[in-house]
């Protein structure tokens, strides 16, 4: 055994995995297909509108399905797991004097998985990746590992907090213009001569309402866009490039924001592991609660958001001032859901299948990326892009994620690892892991739920 290993600096393997942690891990990893692929292979980053290039039924209820139950809490799940991991990853490392190995440790892994986003988001082309996030947020977290739960959620409470003053200092601005086109509505109504700024405010307010109130198809200034996207994903590589290049700076226009919600989960799950929540160590009437509290709360606020916004009508919702601590409070049930049915002998074996995904998280991830921006909707692919609405995509990512867990399962009948897994983990221990399981070895015993 090497020095690392005799300081327990090594990584956990066979009985010391925590089935339940691999089966939430592979649940979330899979399952963000479905909020990924409308934005993989439609119209969301350019319209931000699901109603083309169909609306039917189907897809009405796809959508509200999705962003009411899903949509953010897979990412929520891998979150408060990150969070796990660091205490996890650390065990050796919460006293002054714990080897510097785990530090090493800790920060080359997070920089390996910082430069996987930056290939994903630049090779792969996904610009919707969240792995140079999360190695942001991870680094900057690890000296919090010390920190009792408490006190982690208090850090966490702040940066939700100042994410829900941002949303409402957003819900206020508007608030402000809407009051400002009633006042230009009711001058022009009494014949009052209004100023060109004020022309210019009214007229962008009823383009505006006209954008959310026509089908996409009929809207000429949607057409337009839609017309300028198809050109940029049926052309060139450039061109293909340059559009994903597009929506990846969009979203860094954002970065604080999404940083703050990423280092209050993660901090969430360091404190969620100190409990022993997370990792399914409490008692059951813990999770029930949870789960009564989180999709009580979530899925309201959610559910009656979606339900107004998908009217496509004029007006302000104000769940939007509480929407992440709504993800929030979803992403809590799911993880209470699952740890209800993992406790049943026969929930255990229904989820089982999940863990071969949650251990080998980054090639499921990555592999995702690779078959959908450079297969199913690539020009030079199937060429898919633009074709399907919501209720068609999401069929589309739950047949994937069918193939996906099945070829996890498979994969790990004779590997040690995934391959991008084997990859990170020989760069972060700077050593060459296993890769092919021996002959004649049993394999990494079964261990238990909780």
């Amino acid at each position: 055994m090497n020095a690392k290993s005799d300081l327990l600096v090594d990584r956990v393997r066979g009985a010391d995995r925590i089935a339940s942690l691999d089966i939430v891990r592979g649940i979330a990893i899979l399952f963000i297909l479905i909020m990924n692929i409308p934005w993989m292979g439609g119209y969301g980053f350019i319209l931000f509108d699901p109603r083309y290039p169909t609306w039917t039924p189907a897809d009405y209820w796809a959508t509200l399905f999705i962003h009411t139950f899903l949509e953010g809490t897979q990412r929520g799940l891998l979150e408060l797991l990150f969070g796990a991991g660091i205490m996890i990853m650390a065990r050796r490392a919460m006293t002054s004097d714990g080897p510097v190995e785990v530090a090493d440790l800790h920060f080359r892994r997070n920089i390996w998985l910082c430069l996987f986003g930056l290939a994903n988001a630049f090779v792969l082309l996904w610009y919707g990746d969240i792995l140079l996030v999360y190695g942001l947020a991870a680094v900057f977290l690890f000296p919090f590992r010390k920190l009792g739960p408490k006190a982690q959620i208090g850090l966490a409470a702040i940066f939700l907090a100042t994410l829900t003053l941002y949303n409402a200092s957003g819900y206020r601005e508007e608030t402000n213009r809407l009051q400002k086109v009633e006042q230009i509505v009711a001058a022009e109504a009494a014949g009052k001569k209004i100023s060109e700024e004020d022309k210019t405010t009214l007229k962008e307010h009823r383009e505006k309402i006209e954008r959310k109130t026509q089908l996409p198809a009929d809207n000429a200034k949607a057409k337009e866009k839609i017309a300028k996207a198809d050109k940029a994903h049926h052309s060139t590589l450039a061109a293909y490039w340059n559009a994903q290049l597009e929506g990846w700076t969009f979203l860094m226009g954002f970065f604080w924001v999404i940083e703050a919600e990423i280092v209050a989960s993660m901090l969430i799950g360091m404190a969620l592991f100190q409990w022993g929540i997370i990792q399914g160590r409490a008692r059951q009437s813990i999770y029930w609660a949870l789960l009564i509290a989180g999709y009580g709360i979530g899925l309201a606020v959610r559910g009656s958001f979606w339900v107004d916004t998908l009217r496509f009508q004029p007006g302000q919702h104000w769940q939007g001032i509480v929407f992440d601590l709504a993800r929030l409070a979803t992403t809590l049930g799911h993880l209470a859901l699952i740890h209800l049915i993992v406790r049943s002998a026969l929930g255990y074996r229904m989820l089982r299948p999940f863990e071969a995904a949650g251990r080998m998280p980054l090639t499921v991830y990555l592999f995702t990326s690779f078959l959908m921006m450079w297969i199913v909707f690539a020009p030079w692919g199937f060429d898919l892009f633009g074709a399907w609405g919501q209720a068609e995509l999401l069929a589309v990512a739950l047949i994937v994620i069918a193939a996906e867990l099945v070829a996890a399962n498979l994969w790990l009948k004779y590997y040690e690892n995934g391959p991008m897994e084997w990859l990170w983990k020989s760069l972060a221990y700077e050593r060459r892991e296993p890769f092919r399981k021996l002959r004649g070895e049993p394999g990494d015993p079964a261990p238990s739920p909780a």
